[in-house]
């Protein structure tokens, strides 16, 4: 249990199977990166399939640029969580890429913008002085 106390998400113990083993694996890959296993996405009437690098808001597809695209897995991933402008820049350009704060700002606009079909709600919320949430 120890190990568990010192940062680590999960550890196996010997002898162990080799199917708990690749459950394990699936898990942790679901939490750190839905999209590497090809999921859906899904929150309320918005649907992003992963695979085919297609979104849905019910029935109509909706286009989006990469990085909206990008962007809009971030928040999917983690409906309701309020998301900053900085763990948002990680998500969508990674850490070795430097660029402002605010060039979030605009993609959450284009984002938004997509989103908005036939005078429905806007699925993304500016949390002011926080970030931005999914739901």
């Amino acid at each position: 249990m120890r190990v568990l106390q010192v940062g680590v998400d999960d550890y196996v113990k010997k002898p162990y199977f080799v199917v708990e083993l690749m459950a394990r694996n699936r898990s942790l890959l679901r939490r750190t990166n839905p999209v590497l296993l090809g999921e859906i996405l899904e929150f309320e009437d918005i649907r992003a399939d992963a695979e085919s690098h297609r979104v849905y808001r019910g029935d109509i597809e909706v286009h989006l640029g990469p990085t909206e695209y990008r962007l809009l897995l971030a928040l999917l991933e983690r409906p309701r969580r309020v998301l900053s402008r900085e763990q948002l820049l990680d998500a969508v350009f990674g850490q070795d890429i430097y660029v402002g704060s605010h060039t979030v700002d605009v993609h959450v606009g284009r984002l938004r913008k997509s989103l908005m079909i036939k005078n429905s709600s806007n699925p993304v919320r500016i949390v002011i002085g926080a970030g931005y949430a999914f739901g």
